[in-house]
């Protein structure tokens, strides 16, 4: 059974082409053009950016196409998918004592798991759907994936706020003062509205179907709730400290490639140098 979609088709793929086109610009210019794609923390600490050409980066060498490749799959199967990339369970301070590392682990994976779902679906409906037309059975495998997508991003994010309620001197999300929309909150919040309002439209079409023109306005409100997050997650996704998750993939990559090379002549310092920190678990110097 099918229902007519509210959103004309050519639009969708007109803003998704457009957004598209402005990850790509925003990547370009904040990735790119201000060096984050190639910038290791430790890097930024012990060698002025300046001097990276001549101490760093100029005598280093060629990674092979092949050797890239192998450390693209690599990254995207081992720290990636497995969430193994962004350790950020440290809590707020070197000396604060953070029992929530199991924790923000488990959201990590079921919210990056829960996009992966969302764009199987998103495809598979792109492929599958009539044109214009929305399919409404629930045993999909496009409605399947979607379902699995939107349980997994909200059930992460609120695991990912519980967390962190839980870590020394945080009163929680939604105390204003301590509310960091543009970092550590940006993406769990995002990630729940993307998964509640994804649901809020499906029972819109839902609906729809079966009301018609009853459920016009609840249609109209679950359109808008829903394409208002969706945007504003990829639109402004470069602007806000999220954007170290791109980052952090890029920099893995490079730490792959160029693992067989370690020491004064790679992106990395040599494995001389002393810990940077005062725990010695976060940054050290060449590879472990």
């Amino acid at each position: 059974m099918c229902v007519e979609s509210p959103v004309d088709w050519f639009a969708i793929d007109v803003l998704a082409i457009a957004t598209v086109m402005w990850i790509l610009a925003t990547l370009w210019y904040k990735g790119v053009r201000h060096a984050n794609l190639m910038r290791y923390p430790q890097i930024q600490m012990l060698i002025p950016y300046s001097q990276w050409e001549s101490k760093l980066l100029q005598e280093k060498p060629q990674i092979g196409a092949g050797k890239a490749i192998s450390a693209f799959f690599k990254t995207l199967f081992v720290d990636v998918l497995a969430m193994n990339i962004l350790k950020c369970e440290f809590g707020l301070s070197e000396k604060e004592v953070v029992k929530t590392r199991t924790a923000k682990r488990t959201a990590k994976l079921l919210m990056v798991w829960g996009f992966v779902f969302a764009g199987i679906s998103t495809t598979l409906a792109y492929l599958m759907f009539p044109h214009n037309m929305i399919v409404i059975d629930l045993t999909h495998p496009a409605r399947i994936f979607g379902m699995l997508g939107g349980v997994f991003m909200i059930v992460g994010a609120l695991v990912w706020f519980s967390a962190r309620y839980k870590e020394a001197k945080y009163a929680g999300p939604f105390t204003p003062a301590k509310f960091d929309w543009i970092g550590a909150d940006y993406l769990p919040l995002m990630v729940l509205l993307l998964g509640v309002s994804g649901f809020v439209l499906q029972g819109a079409i839902l609906a729809y179907a079966s009301m018609g023109g009853a459920a016009e306005p609840f249609l109209y409100f679950a359109v808008h709730f829903h394409a208002i997050p969706v945007a504003a997650f990829f639109w402004l996704f470069f602007w806000t400290k999220a954007d170290h998750i791109i980052y952090r993939i890029f920099w893995r990559i490079y730490e792959y490639a160029d693992k067989d090379f370690a020491g004064t002549n790679t992106r990395l310092p040599p494995p001389t140098i002393k810990y940077l920190n005062k725990t010695g678990k976060e940054i050290k110097g060449g590879y472990a």
